[in-house]
């Protein structure tokens, strides 16, 4: 990859989010947690950082209430460097949670996040990401 070429690289990261997001919403947890490397470090709106395994343990949970889910994101800046790639994305979302088979609730989020990229042997991985700040906001479905 030529550093320069921020098109083809942009459009490599899409496809990737393109994945990860059919995946979230099939409910694929293996699919999903290919986006992210093994050595992932995830720095929470609290500042609490995690890991590879207990991410995908938080998205194994959301699983079990989330009915559906609707998710994009604009990327606001791309830089490429040596030894890798960040982007800042601001990502909308609304998950449908239902609880007891009767009780549903729509969550809608807005979250702006800088998302470190390592190219890998099997393509483009998430090492690193910080979420810069996050409002999530409850409504009937």
């Amino acid at each position: 990859m030529v550093p320069n070429d921020h098109s083809a690289l942009a459009s490599e990261l899409d496809a990737a989010h393109s994945r990860a997001r059919a995946s979230y919403r099939a409910k694929d947890l293996g699919g999903f947690m290919t986006l992210f490397a093994p050595g992932l470090r995830y720095k929470q709106p609290d500042g609490r950082t995690i890991g590879w395994d207990q991410l995908a343990h938080d998205v194994s949970a959301q699983f079990m209430t989330v009915d559906d889910a609707e998710t994009s994101y604009v990327r606001q800046s791309l830089e490429v460097d040596t030894e890798g790639a960040t982007e800042v994305l601001e990502q909308t979302a609304s998950l449908t949670t239902r609880r007891f088979w009767f009780f549903k609730r729509t969550l809608h989020l807005s979250r702006r996040g800088r998302y470190r990229w390592i190219r890998t042997t099997e393509g483009w991985k998430i090492g690193e990401v910080e979420v810069l700040n996050e409002i999530v906001r409850s409504g009937a479905a």
